[in-house]
């Protein structure tokens, strides 16, 4: 690492790889620092049975998981960034994707050409027809069978195919070999027969000298008085942790969305480094309306450890778009796709041979934010899934529909089955495009208002989800950018990649589907899911010394006029799946006031759980529970948790059964954090009333589907009150 650059690019994944490639193509100096490690062909960890090498958390591994208890986040670290452990994909969003929120300038017929330069670097192609998996013309059938024949593609896929094991040298003078189809894509690929980004865009930069620095990471970045801006990072290697710093009079930031995003919301909220950022900082982030889903058993051909990971898409389009992808996992992870089947149908054998995974991904809100705790330095993400329900019910709904023609079972990964969490791979927004500092933190080049030549490239810099595989487009994007910036540093109004003469027009598969007048046909069950108001108040002491001594704290609280009041609406967002649950599941959000944690107006709770008569194990014996997580006045994660007793107390109450919450708050969001605050909330009689009214049922207009709804509800809510209370109750039952 030298002193100083003419640009320092921080992070290698597709933003990072393609600044730093032709940076240095255009004769400027290049310091290129990635946090990770590189990995050279065989260096890619394969024990499952330990974590060494495999997660950021335990020694710098390859997958860095952010578990943030409202979206759980899975980034790369490594030379190559996310292309290590990507799913290949590359296909362009429909034209309207840029309709609304990107900056002027911007359009798909203005980004074709550089798609089409990416599609050249990395050399995308589909499945060749006398390569396809068993799995690739098992859903081609299905999608026929469904009568989505003419939304089925497949899409290109940046890997290299023909026979495996046979070495070849790419035009960039990389070693690969063809593909061997084991399914081992997202854990990096051992054979580099995936064109990731150290083998092309990488591969070119160091060949024009860029200087690479691994396992080196950027955490302040500051102007320097005579113009250009200073690096702070820290840097490890067998002499331990190291800190330094290198100037350059460009600085592009390429460390992902969450990460580029958190970095500058440090330097200009926690270092002051970088004050005048635009207060759009952290807004506009989207999960790209990813959801992850299985069919178990299925009874056509069907081996999720054969082919690369992805090799079929079935588009959406009906009020929601979204792409329904296949994936895949080498043998290796058999055990842990054992432990999402519920079904119990299945021993100790292989789970891809009759398992089928599905990615789900479309145009989610991009509603999300980032944010850093100004009180406890920590990192958060927020993301409204009620307002993205739509999208998330009509994926469900679609691959509840494929899992059926494959003669299987639905499933879902259990953050997203049991509290509603979803799981990204694409983090996108967070340091939006926008034409002005009031509607973005960078402009259409990526460049960060108030800070002339400090530039932000990659996924982070989207305005809105892609509704596809984001790759392709962040790639564009910065190809676009790059060349922009390129021109207005040299003069020359007319640089360009040296590749893109080579680059010929690419056939794009989403491109080509037929989409109907008026939208695809509907998914054969759409989902109909209900909505209530609830509205509890009572008195929560805090400190108090015995956290199980309810009604002593609620007595405490009352003398104290600490009060408790909090008001939700609970979601069912799929009604038979609600029904069906042991758990019975909802989503809740509102808003929670607690004496000595929120102010007098309250705090948001957003994509808390409810869950109504959870078994305990005694058939006499039920519990509603709920957990409500909000954010303190102090700025600290705190939740709700509470637990209604549904059991005959032995004067048959039933009201008082079903109305009193027994309550504590905890630190942080889970259910195991400590109990700060204890006591009693009720709903009341006239808060009960009106509770009543506002029973809702989403998803259909019609009123026999909504009778039926409301019926269904009542027979399962009624029909436990009775095996409680009666049917367990030798005194009452007949």
């Amino acid at each position: 690492m030298r002193a100083s650059y003419d640009a320092v690019v921080i992070g290698s994944g597709f933003g990072g790889a393609v600044a730093a490639c032709r940076l240095a193509q255009a004769g400027f100096s290049v310091g290129l620092l990635e946090r990770g490690r590189r990995y050279g062909r065989g260096e890619f960890p394969r024990d499952f049975d330990k974590l060494d090498g495999w997660l950021w958390g335990n020694d710098h591994g390859l997958v860095d998981l952010k578990p943030f208890h409202q979206m759980q986040i899975v980034q790369a670290a490594g030379y190559g960034g996310g292309s290590l452990i990507y799913a290949n994909v590359h296909l362009r969003p429909p034209p309207e994707v840029f309709a609304g929120g990107w900056p002027a300038g911007y359009s798909r017929a203005t980004l074709d050409p550089y798609y089409d330069l990416a599609a050249y670097m990395l050399d995308i192609t589909p499945v060749p027809e006398n390569e396809l998996p068993a799995k690739t013309r098992t859903l081609r059938q299905v999608a026929a069978s469904l009568g989505r024949a003419d939304q089925f593609c497949l899409p290109n896929l940046a890997v290299s195919f023909g026979a495996p094991g046979v070495e070849r040298t790419n035009k960039f003078g990389a070693q690969q070999t063809g593909c061997n189809h084991c399914g081992g894509c997202i854990i990096g690929c051992n054979d580099h027969a995936k064109n990731t980004l150290d083998l092309n865009y990488l591969k070119l930069a160091e060949a024009y000298l860029a200087d690479v620095t691994t396992q080196c990471e950027v955490w302040s970045i500051a102007p320097n008085d005579g113009g250009g801006y200073r690096v702070h990072f820290r840097s490890w290697g067998p002499g331990g942790v190291q800190e330094g710093y290198t100037d350059a009079q460009r600085v592009f930031v390429c460390a992902g969305a969450v990460s580029s995003t958190e970095l500058l919301l440090r330097c200009r909220d926690q270092w002051g480094t970088l004050p005048k950022i635009s207060a759009q900082l952290g807004e506009k982030y989207s999960g790209n309306g990813d959801l992850l889903a299985f069919a178990f058993d299925a009874k056509l051909p069907f081996d999720s450890c054969q082919g690369p990971t992805i090799t079929t898409g079935l588009v959406y389009d009906k009020e929601s778009w979204f792409i329904l992808q296949d994936g895949g996992f080498p043998d290796g992870f058999s055990n842990l796709v054992r432990l999402l089947d519920r079904t119990g149908h299945r021993g100790a054998q292989t789970y891809g041979p009759g398992t089928a995974v599905f990615l789900a991904m479309g145009r989610d809100q991009a509603n999300g934010s980032i944010a850093i705790s100004p009180l406890t330095g920590e990192l958060s993400v927020h993301w409204d899934v009620s307002s993205n329900l739509p999208l998330y019910d009509a994926q469900e709904q679609l691959a509840s529909d494929v899992a059926r023609a494959l003669g299987g079972t639905v499933g879902y990964d259990p953050l997203w089955r049991l509290l509603h969490v979803p799981v990204t791979v694409h983090n996108l927004g967070g340091c939006a495009m926008g034409d002005d500092a009031a509607h973005g933190v960078t402009d259409g080049t990526g460049q960060v208002y108030n800070y002339p030549g400090l530039y932000v490239l990659d996924g982070g810099v989207l305005p809105a989800a892609t509704g596809v595989n984001p790759s392709h487009t962040i790639t564009a994007v910065a190809e676009r950018a790059i060349e922009q910036i390129i021109r207005g540093w040299t003069g020359d109004a007319r640089w360009q990649a040296p590749e893109k003469a080579a680059a010929l027009p690419i056939v794009d598969p989403v491109s080509q589907l037929k989409i109907p007048k008026g939208g695809v046909m509907p998914t054969t069950t759409p989902p109909i899911s209900l909505s209530l108001t609830e509205n509890m108040k009572g008195f929560l002491m805090k400190s108090y010394a015995d956290a199980s001594d309810f009604a002593g704290a609620e007595k405490a609280a009352q003398d104290a006029g600490a009060t408790a009041e909090y008001t939700i609406e609970i979601n069912f967002t799929n009604l038979d799946q609600f029904l069906n649950a042991e758990t019975h599941p909802g989503v809740t959000n509102g808003t929670i006031r607690v004496t000595g944690f929120t102010g007098p107006d309250g705090a948001p709770t957003r994509n808390g759980v409810f869950n109504l008569f959870v078994p305990t194990g005694n058939a006499s014996e039920r519990r509603m529970l709920y957990l409500l997580p909000f954010t303190g006045a102090d700025g600290k994660p705190y939740v709700l948790d509470g637990f209604k007793d549904v059991k005959d107390h032995g004067w048959f109450d039933v009201w008082g059964a079903t109305s009193t919450l027994y309550t504590v708050i905890r630190e942080g969001s889970t259910r195991d954090g400590n109990v700060v605050a204890t006591g009693i909330v009720k709903i009341h009689l006239p808060d009960f009333m009106k509770q009543m009214t506002t029973f809702r049922v989403h998803g259909t207009d019609d009123a026999g589907q909504k009778a039926s709804a409301m019926a269904r509800f009542g027979k399962m809510f009624l029909g436990t009150l009775w095996s409680v209370f009666v049917a367990q109750n030798p005194n009452l039952a007949l």
